[in-house]
């Protein structure tokens, strides 16, 4: 009887923790901190926007992966530091691209295409504070299991450029 018991307590945990994972899809809470999945090249979450584009190059090894932050200036800073960090899914081998970088309204960062060969995953940390950066708690950190499927591929800066400008007043529809 108590391994009868045992089973079914372990199914009911097991279908309580399934549940929460269908009701809040997408966000994780650690300790107070929120991560989430940010599966597309236009995201936008607490007022920040993160978006993708791809300048290509005549090959991998000169192609540019361009990720834009923006943070409207009239928000309360909720966040002052961010960092971005490349992660080995596999072997979780991690490098900093972004350490302790200042919050500003627009931040762009330029990565190498080919930098995504071995270390696929980007994660950008947000800080509400030094303390916080300096304890490496991050308030909130957003994932990318690769560049977006969905992040245009452009032959210029200036179509990067556009591109983030309509992607962005699509957001404020």
């Amino acid at each position: 009887m108590n391994r009868r018991k045992s089973s079914i307590f372990a199914t009911f945990y097991i279908f309580c923790g399934l549940c929460t994972l269908c009701v809040f899809p997408g966000v994780t809470h650690v300790f107070g901190q929120t991560e989430l999945h940010g599966a597309d090249s236009v995201f936008q979450k607490n007022g920040m926007a993160i978006l993708w584009a791809i300048l290509k190059g005549p090959d991998e090894e000169r192609s540019w992966v361009y990720i834009k932050i923006l943070y409207p200036e009239d928000d309360p800073r909720a966040f002052q530091i961010f960092s971005v960090e490349a992660v080995d899914p596999f072997a979780k081998e991690r490098e900093w691209e972004i350490k302790g970088k200042k919050l500003r309204r627009e931040n762009v960062i330029r990565s190498l295409r080919s930098s995504f060969k071995d270390k696929a995953e980007r994660r950008i940390l947000f800080y509400r504070d030094t303390a916080e950066y300096d304890s490496e708690k991050p308030a909130m950190t957003i994932f990318y299991m690769g560049v977006p499927d969905t992040s245009p591929e452009l032959l210029s800066e200036k179509e990067v450029n556009d591109y983030f400008e309509k992607a962005l007043g699509r957001l404020k529809k």
